[in-house]
């Protein structure tokens, strides 16, 4: 009995930590409308806390070409930042926000395409 438990205490001793806490939300301050779109970003752990470490970006395409990167820079408020996002034509467009929850948690956010005029 002795040894198994010092093989089990072993054994999460080597365990990868878990990664608790590494999710994040995105709050908008609205949504594309016209081919020149300001927004504001806020990457939030939980939903609640600010980030304003994180490194957004804003990315956008046509179709299944190429994704154009707007990269976005911080506000004078910690933890939001502004994109200017230049869609090149009128269209139907995808977009997607990088959270830039970096280094190690960091994902997109998609959102439903839209149809700019």
């Amino acid at each position: 009995m002795k040894k198994l438990l010092v093989l089990v205490l072993g054994a999460l001793a080597l365990a990868p930590p878990a990664q608790a806490g590494c999710w994040a939300t995105v709050k908008l301050s609205s949504l594309p409308t016209t081919r020149v779109w300001s927004v504001k970003i806020t990457p939030l752990q939980h939903g609640r806390t600010a980030l304003p470490d994180a490194k957004p970006r804003i990315e956008i395409r046509t179709g299944s070409g190429a994704w154009r990167i707007f990269a976005a820079r911080p506000t004078a408020t910690p933890g939001v930042f502004r994109a200017r996002v230049v869609f090149p034509r009128s269209g139907t467009w995808a977009f997607r926000v990088w959270d830039g929850f970096e280094p190690s948690c960091a994902r997109y956010h998609t959102y439903r395409a839209v149809t700019l005029r």
